[in-house]
């Protein structure tokens, strides 16, 4: 059964109007475990996390015009577009990242459409305010695999099974499948494993993000044998591998304070559980390519391997879109970009001397663009000064 937030206290101590309070409160006992994304496949209501960022954003929004706006606004009918774009306004004076803006904007576009006016909010790609800012990018920059930190990510899981079993399997699950925490929390052993065309599949349904069910394809027998074993930490009743005395909600916080006490999070071990998901795709990018993951240094494999790791990448993730693959797989001209930073003169004058002045062979030496190697010539006067002119040939 869903779980409501309960936002009256966050609504009640908020410096707002008391006709706005009581619409919001209205409003949110309607509408605030209703999902809002156009690419959600569910009708499954929010999560309470969701619940509560959506509330919160929303009143601290309504304050900021109100409070900082010096707008007089006693009720949300009044809400014109002038008071969105002030709000966009006064966030990019404010530093605050792309990413966070358009959040807002969702937030606020949600609100939008409650109270039936839509029209006065557009879409972030319609705000030239925000073409100013650096673009969003979702292309992670590092590895969050365990096994980037020398990790024995088997080792730990079973010494966390010593204390809770079911912790232990619902790890094991992420590690093998590349689960979400949620998904293998709420998996069904007994109910995952499909057969189609001579292939073996799981299918995952509950705890996806967005609603979206996804079906993984099995590698190899080791992974039938991780769903085996959690068949034993069943819950007679939710058919799940919570143990039958837990919410789901207690659960979870029962998860994150174990993982925690050994030191599964960033200021610890320097991971969290989510990093046995990059740690599967990354893996599994390799057994598809031959090659190495971007974000590991990897080589870049011929276009169409790479197009079709990304593709089965992102659909083992539940993702609906390619380039999502990116956030755990990296690229390869955001490595380029990353490397090329990092480089030292003293580098780049080695490269050209190992290459007898071949521009192209230093860059591919030095792993960097060529039209970045010659940015940086430029500005050292290599070729002034040193007496390495250099060549463009191959």
């Amino acid at each position: 059964m869903a779980i409501s937030y309960k936002h009256s206290r966050d609504v009640e101590t908020a410096k707002l109007p008391a006709m706005i309070k009581e619409e919001l409160k209205t409003l949110f006992d309607q509408h605030l475990d209703q999902p809002h994304s156009r690419t959600r496949q569910s009708y499954a209501k929010l999560g309470i996390k969701t619940q509560r960022l959506r509330c919160l954003n929303l009143v601290a929004s309504i304050e900021e015009l109100i409070n900082h706006g010096r707008y007089e606004i006693t009720t949300l009918r009044k809400l014109k577009e002038k008071h969105i774009e002030y709000l966009l306004k006064r966030w990019v004076e404010k530093n605050q990242t792309k990413g966070t803006i358009e959040n807002k904007m969702t937030y606020l576009a949600t609100l939008c459409q409650w109270i039936g006016k839509s029209n006065i909010i557009k879409s972030s790609s319609n705000y030239k305010i925000l073409e100013t800012l650096p673009a969003r990018s979702g292309t992670t920059l590092s590895d969050k695999s365990w096994e980037t930190f020398s990790l024995d990510a088997a080792g730990i899981i079973a010494q966390i099974a010593t204390e809770n079993k079911y912790i232990g399997i619902q790890m094991m699950l992420q590690m093998t499948f590349g689960l979400r925490v949620e998904e293998s929390v709420l998996l069904r052993p007994y109910d995952v494993v499909m057969r189609l065309h001579g292939e073996t599949y799981l299918m995952i349904v509950d705890g996806t993000k967005g609603g979206r069910p996804r079906r993984i394809e099995v590698q190899d027998e080791r992974q039938l044998e991780i769903i085996e074993l959690a068949k034993k930490y069943v819950n007679g009743k939710s058919k799940t591998t919570i143990p039958e005395e837990y919410t789901l909600v207690q659960w979870k916080r029962l998860y994150h304070n174990l993982v925690r006490k050994y030191g599964i999070t960033k200021k610890g071990l320097g991971v969290t559980s989510h990093g046995l998901r990059h740690q599967y795709l990354n893996n599994l990018y390799q057994t598809l390519t031959d090659h190495a993951s971007p974000v590991r240094g990897g080589d870049k494999p011929a276009e169409d391997l790479l197009q079709q790791a990304k593709k089965i990448i992102a659909e083992h993730a539940g993702h609906s879109v390619e380039y999502k693959a990116n956030a755990y797989i990296g690229s390869h001209r955001s490595q380029i970009i990353k490397t090329s930073a990092s480089l030292t003169d003293a580098q780049i004058r080695k490269a050209l001397e190992d290459n007898g002045g071949n521009k192209m062979q230093a860059a591919e030496q030095l792993k960097c663009a060529r039209s970045y190697l010659y940015k940086r010539l430029q500005k050292m006067q290599i070729q002034n000064h040193t007496g390495i002119a250099g060549t463009d040939q191959a």
